[in-house]
């Protein structure tokens, strides 16, 4: 049974301006809409310009698909000076539509795992404006811990995903539990795999310890504090 925090832990550090990741819910769009089109045009730079993805963006500056639907939850983190996109990654619950439901049924051979308390994360992604490498790594990092803070709060006990097999071992550098989910498959012209990731008891301690980022970092809204009463 996924474990909880005490509502005093995700809110001390969000009452002294020290959160740095917004938790973005359909309803709360309209106020994110200027970073939510900064996130759509990093994605497309990034997953078509850059990495030569094939989406459904021909022509377009921005990259969405039908899974930034209204069941779609971001995490974004934002710059403290301006509240531009620097990234972020977005969650759909596995009882909904979701990518390894639709796009990458095949890849487990015993299909997608799912349930109430297991989501999706997809399109992790960050802006290339003029960010130094440490600078994305601490992105990354953020956007790490946020994903389990906002397990924590929505009594998630795990998240399922699709990546590059390239890209495994930097996910599975930030400390929490991982397990493949099928044998890495080429997909277009890349190597993918399908990964659980485990949100465990010790999870946050754990990975809090070993990135060295010790208060929360999850902007909470009044019901995401509800949750953790």
């Amino acid at each position: 049974m996924p474990f909880r925090l005490a509502k005093c832990d995700f809110g001390t550090a969000h009452n002294r301006g020290r959160a740095m990741i917004d938790t973005i819910h359909p309803d709360d769009r309209h106020a994110f809409s200027t970073p939510l089109m900064q996130m759509y045009h990093d994605r497309k730079r990034v997953f078509v310009d850059q990495l030569g993805w094939r989406l459904k963006t021909p022509g377009s500056w921005l990259e969405l698909d039908d899974y930034d639907n209204d069941a779609a939850v971001y995490l974004m983190a934002r710059d403290a000076a301006d509240g531009s996109h620097r990234g972020s990654v977005r969650l759909l619950p596995t009882t909904g539509a979701h990518l390894m439901e639709g796009v990458f049924a095949d890849l487990c051979a015993e299909g997608p795992v799912r349930g109430e308390t297991i989501w999706e994360i997809s399109r992790l992604v960050a802006s290339v404006n003029g960010q130094a490498g440490s600078r994305l790594l601490r992105v990354h990092r953020l956007l790490a811990l946020g994903l389990v803070e906002f397990a924590v709060l929505n009594r998630i006990d795990s998240y399922v995903l699709v990546a590059e097999s390239q890209r495994v071992p930097a996910l599975l550098s930030v400390g929490w539990r991982v397990t493949p989910l099928c044998l890495p498959t080429e997909y277009e012209g890349e190597t993918i795999e399908a990964l659980q990731i485990h949100i465990e008891a010790d999870t946050l301690a754990r990975m809090r310890t070993r990135l060295g980022l010790h208060t929360p970092v999850l902007t909470l809204s009044a019901a995401d504090l509800a949750r953790a009463a």
